[in-house]
């Protein structure tokens, strides 16, 4: 039987469990849709790209923690922002009040990739734009974002 000076002690150590912050909980990685495929042509428009046909609709994953492209259902080496070498930078993780952004820079062949996704737009899908080290501009939305 449960002696009662130490019933305090649990109701005290309950309360604080019950009070004390939780984690903030969201999920692993984004999920992002291709809407548009565009390039730059000669005269400084974005234009529709030659491969829009094997971009279009395809889904692409996003590791929120190292900012990796992964799992695409499209064609994985064009969209790849990493290798063995160069990996993404993280500039923002992104929230309420800003956007998640990435870059990577293969310094080797002086490319880039560039991947904003605005998590401060209201609603579950969140528009994206990602710059490949081949010069595509991919648009979108995302979802998994941050509660």
């Amino acid at each position: 039987m449960t002696k009662p000076d130490f019933i305090p002690k649990i109701l005290v150590s309950l309360l604080l469990v019950l009070v004390s912050p939780l984690p903030v909980a969201f999920a692993a990685e984004y999920e992002c849709t291709i809407a548009s495929v565009l390039e730059l042509n000669d005269i400084g428009q974005y234009v529709s790209h030659g491969w829009v046909a094997n971009y279009m609709n395809r889904k692409f994953f996003v590791d929120r923690e190292t900012g990796k492209v992964t799992g695409t259902t499209a064609l994985k080496a064009r969209l790849v922002n990493f290798n063995k070498t160069y990996n993404p930078q993280i500039l923002n993780h992104g929230g309420n009040d800003d956007s998640f952004k990435s870059i990577t820079i293969f310094e080797d062949t002086g490319e880039f990739t560039v991947l904003r996704i605005n998590e401060n737009t209201s609603g579950d899908k969140k528009p994206y734009y990602y710059q490949t080290a081949i010069g595509m501009l991919l648009t979108g939305t995302c979802t998994g974002s941050r509660s």
